[in-house]
């Protein structure tokens, strides 16, 4: 496997996990509904939020060439 294909595959999973927890942070906007594990809805709706920039974040590295 090549370094261009290694880098399309990490983006393709950087994209995958990006889009997982944009999801996740939608889904607490519209059915705000109680989660056994998490009773904060704002921290909830923080970490998914953390997590969709941290993914963002690492994409923009990735599409500038590091």
């Amino acid at each position: 496997m090549n370094k261009s294909a290694i880098r399309s595959n990490f983006q393709q999973y950087l994209e995958g996990k990006l889009s997982y927890h944009k999801t996740n942070f939608a889904l607490l906007l519209e059915s705000p509904r109680p989660i056994p594990e998490h009773t904060d809805f704002m921290e909830a709706m923080q970490t998914e939020l953390e997590k969709v920039a941290h993914y963002h974040e690492l994409l923009e590295v990735v599409e500038t060439g590091v």
